[in-house]
């Protein structure tokens, strides 16, 4: 077998982080509409998102997560569809300093137990009120949740920004200590 190597064509620099283009977006175009999104519930139409409401948004999460308890280095599973919330919470949860642990919304039981059992996850955010399987409602929790003391899931049901986009979120999210 040969082995090629080619100079990289971009480099990184040692101190950048994922969340770097929020917020140069942000400084360099805020008004620039970065997300279009559907309407919160009830609402007909399409909501734009600018770079700056963005970042804003996940401040305000990041904030919320670190309220919780979320330190850097901490494990938090996202279990949900592809949707908007769902990229605001993995750059929340990086700019708080913690990994995204992804669980596909369709996983069984056994696979997500797996999953938030061998990921070490300190706490999981679903994307349905319905029961996870791994939840205390379900007579079951998420082994590594609950050994961390810390928040053991929580969830949204058609969350939806401040109007204000004001850095405290007002959304549906309901956390479990």
């Amino acid at each position: 077998m040969r082995e090629f190597s080619v100079p990289p064509i971009v480099t990184v620099g040692d101190a950048a982080n994922l969340t770097d283009p929020v917020w140069d977006n942000a400084e360099v175009a805020p008004d620039t509409v970065q997300f279009v999104r559907p309407a919160p519930a009830g609402a007909a139409g399409q909501v734009d998102v600018t770079c700056r409401e963005f970042r804003d948004e996940v401040v305000a999460v990041a904030r919320g997560l670190v309220a919780v308890g979320i330190s850097p280095g901490d494990r938090v599973a996202l279990m949900s569809r592809t949707r908007y919330e769902w990229t605001l919470l993995d750059y929340a949860i990086w700019a708080a300093g913690a990994v995204t642990v992804p669980i596909y919304e369709t996983s069984s039981a056994e696979q997500a137990a797996w999953i938030l059992a061998d990921s070490g996850a300190v706490a999981a955010v679903v994307e349905s009120t319905a029961t996870p399987p791994w939840s205390p409602a379900s007579g079951t929790a998420c082994p590594s949740c609950a050994r961390s003391g810390r928040s053991s899931w929580a969830g949204w049901t058609n969350w939806s920004p401040p109007a204000s986009r004001s850095t405290r979120p007002r959304s549906r999210y309901a956390a479990r200590r």
